[in-house]
């Protein structure tokens, strides 16, 4: 197997991290690889924000933390409600890829480029896990007043599409889920 396919095969959404931090290098080379993600029309719509600070990160995770206790969805709310339940798995980067909306596919385009990272990382020992109470907290007034606050800006017009965090594994990776075989049509 090549070393794409098995990097794309172990990769793992990450829960528990060591404080170590991701160094600059690592970082760079994770950013490149998003950069180079395919756009539609190759508008690249994206912004990259990376955050490191532990103090902001906590306070952002605590604010994030509501969104999942304020959702209309059960198992959010009863996950956030558990003590030691941690938005961003105390990892030390976090990530935040806003987007023009005027572009044509920004979603897509911002969500395919934090694929491109989330395996660069991989590719280097890095975890990752996708952090979608970013999204669901910047998208209430509330939110977008906390991230104002936090001096957590993006460029102007753009929203966030895709967070992820970022750290060394303080565990192995688990085994993969069984994947669904059922889920592909070909057609000859």
């Amino acid at each position: 197997m090549n070393e794409t396919i098995s990097t794309i095969l172990r990769r793992r959404s990450v829960r528990v991290y060591r404080p170590d931090p991701v160094g600059q290098t690592e970082l760079a080379e994770m950013l490149e690889a998003g950069r180079y993600a395919p756009s539609a029309m190759n508008q690249q719509p994206w912004h990259f924000t990376a955050i490191r600070n532990p103090d902001l990160l906590r306070k952002l995770e605590e604010n994030c933390k509501s969104a999942f206790l304020e959702s209309n969805v059960d198992a959010l709310r009863e996950a956030a409600k558990q003590e030691e339940f941690r938005v961003f798995y105390q990892a030390p980067l976090l990530v935040i890829i806003s987007g023009d909306p005027g572009a044509l596919a920004a979603q897509y385009d911002c969500t395919l480029a934090m694929e491109n990272m989330m395996l660069a990382a991989a590719s280097l020992g890095i975890g990752s896990c996708w952090t979608h109470a970013v999204m669901m907290f910047h998208s209430t007034e509330k939110g977008k007043a906390v991230f104002r606050e936090l001096g957590v800006l993006f460029p102007e017009g753009h929203q966030p599409y895709a967070a992820a965090v970022f750290g060394w594994p303080a565990e192995p990776y688990a085994e993969a889920p069984p994947k669904n075989a059922d889920c592909v049509t070909i057609i000859d």
